[in-house]
């Protein structure tokens, strides 16, 4: 009768404790990073990083995330991210909301962005959705002013260089990454003239840029036989210039169709 008795006192703890309502805890939602990746003609990369953390003993289910953003206080578009993995019991877990704003949305020199939304826990927690805010103020680059300084050696030979000057006309310091171009036969891509090393400039610093041909084997055979193949071949010249900034990568077309005449 005693063993039994135990039993029987051992099973309605069990139930007890297992008939327990779970103890809800909001979660604690934070936006851990929110900044400007990429600069182009097109548009400009953002990148923003939603932090959530569950103080509960068990795992938290998240219906959904709605978030918007707002450019010079003025709803650019919203959306929502579903399908969310669950919240670890006393973990936490990061969720990336990348997106692009058109660069011809912005109208100033400095962009205002806000990121906001709210984090919904999974009805059956019956809390209320988790709001989250965070406004940035980017100033938009300026490419760099580019001077031509004159050229050594054979056209499209080893030796050929074209020198620039270089100017950096923002109010912060960038690095000049590359400069690549390309000469285009036949929708055939050809490297032509490219950037010795990146070059640290300070505001409103001017300094000299080389750029050199870069060869490899095969190259000139290569290209000798896309001309034959093509009795009216077409071409153009085309390329980029890179350079980093606080605030993000910038990328900018460059031409040089008549430096190269």
């Amino acid at each position: 009768m005693k063993r039994f008795a135990f039993l029987a006192g051992l099973a309605a703890v069990l139930i007890g404790c297992a008939s327990q309502p779970l103890v809800t805890i909001q979660p604690t939602v934070s936006v851990s990073d929110f900044k400007s990746v990429s600069f182009s003609p097109q548009r400009i990369e953002f990148d923003a990083r939603l932090l959530v953390q569950n103080s509960m003993p068990a795992d938290l289910e998240l219906q959904k995330i709605d978030w918007a953003v707002d450019l010079y206080d003025q709803e650019l578009f919203t959306d929502s991210l579903n399908g969310l993995r669950s919240t670890n019991a006393n973990g936490s877990q990061t969720f990336s909301l990348p997106f692009h704003i058109a660069m011809k949305d912005v109208a100033e020199e400095k962009l205002k962005l806000t990121f906001r939304g709210q984090v919904f826990p999974a009805a059956r927690y019956g809390m209320n959705p988790v709001p989250f805010t965070q406004t940035i103020e980017v100033p938009v680059p300026k490419p760099p002013e580019v001077a031509y300084a004159g050229s050594e050696g054979e056209p499209f030979s080893e030796a050929f260089r074209l020198n620039f000057q270089v100017t950096n006309t923002n109010a912060f310091p960038i690095t000049l990454m590359t400069v690549r171009t390309f000469l285009v036969i036949n929708d055939q891509n050809y490297t032509l003239l490219h950037t010795l090393g990146s070059v640290d400039m300070k505001p409103q610093e001017t300094r000299p840029v080389a750029l050199q041909m870069q060869n490899f084997p095969g190259k000139a055979l290569s290209m000798a036989l896309n001309l034959a193949e093509h009795p009216n071949p077409t071409f153009y010249i085309m390329g980029t210039v890179t350079f980093k900034t606080p605030y993000g990568l910038v990328y900018v077309p460059l031409s040089l169709e008549e430096i190269l005449k």
